[in-house]
């Protein structure tokens, strides 16, 4: 079993080693699979932060919410994988201003969707100890 200190950390491990992947090479082959990484470590923060959610359920679609769910979660993600490919694989100046705005519309809602919820960790139930 993971410590808990390791296992909290993983998703965000996984997208800073796939972005780091992504912006060190050129290549095609590499860029995907450190595309994949992002994805994985996307695809974990949606799921850790839809189960611990304490907001009310639903609440998105109750104002409204059009996009499907995984749409919806991993948004953030995908305008932060685009603009990561367009500093990576483009040899075009004139492409870096479009890609540091998606750059920072990704991370800002990233940090927004992480703001709006309420989340509680697990909680782990603690062994009783004896009184010798």
């Amino acid at each position: 079993m993971v410590p808990d200190k390791i296992y909290e950390v993983l998703p965000y491990v996984y997208v800073v080693t796939g972005s780091a992947v992504m912006l060190a090479t050129n290549a095609w082959l590499i860029a995907i699979c450190g595309f994949l990484l992002v994805f994985a470590g996307a695809v974990i923060w949606v799921l850790r932060s839809d189960n611990r959610r304490s907001d009310i359920k639903g609440a998105r679609n109750k104002y409204g919410g059009v996009l499907p769910f995984w749409c919806y979660e991993l948004l953030p993600f995908s305008y932060f994988m685009l603009a990561l490919l367009l500093f990576a694989l483009s040899n075009n100046i004139y492409i870096y201003p479009s890609a540091m705005i998606l750059l920072v519309i990704g991370m800002q809602l990233w940090l927004l969707r992480g703001s709006y919820r309420k989340h509680q960790r697990p909680m782990h139930a603690r062994p009783l100890r004896s009184r010798v």
